[in-house]
């Protein structure tokens, strides 16, 4: 018997939505999970290891490997293809608070309700 997925732990979720090409009708929708956009955040963007991101994630990193290959693959045939992308879904829980890792974190869904309040950290 599987075991169940492990629920997959993300900063914040993201400020855009998705994407649609230009120049052209798009050919369908590719849909990127949460957890798919916050791996290729981590590793691509914030350039961290896999194994800092699983941390991160709170999963394993043959995991994140799975869901990197994925959101490539999703990718590359939003860009060949001409598909619209929309980023959603996904068995996800947004951290709760601002994390001591979250220090120096733009996208932290957190700081900026904290920073809208006066909060300086």
């Amino acid at each position: 018997m599987a075991r169940p997925p492990k629920q997959r732990c993300i900063c914040s979720l993201p400020r855009i939505t998705g994407f649609s090409p230009e120049g052209g009708q798009a050919d369908g929708t590719v849909e990127l999970t949460y957890d798919e956009y916050e791996v290729i955040r981590l590793l691509d963007y914030r350039q961290m290891t896999q194994e800092q991101c699983a941390r991160r994630m709170g999963i394993s990193r043959p995991t994140v490997t799975r869901i990197y290959d994925e959101a490539r693959r999703k990718m590359a045939d939003m860009l060949i293809n001409g598909r619209n992308l929309h980023i959603g879904g996904g068995d996800v829980c947004v951290c709760p608070a601002v994390r001591p890792e979250c220090e120096g974190e733009e996208h932290c869904c957190h700081r900026d309700r904290e920073m809208s309040r006066g909060w300086r950290g």
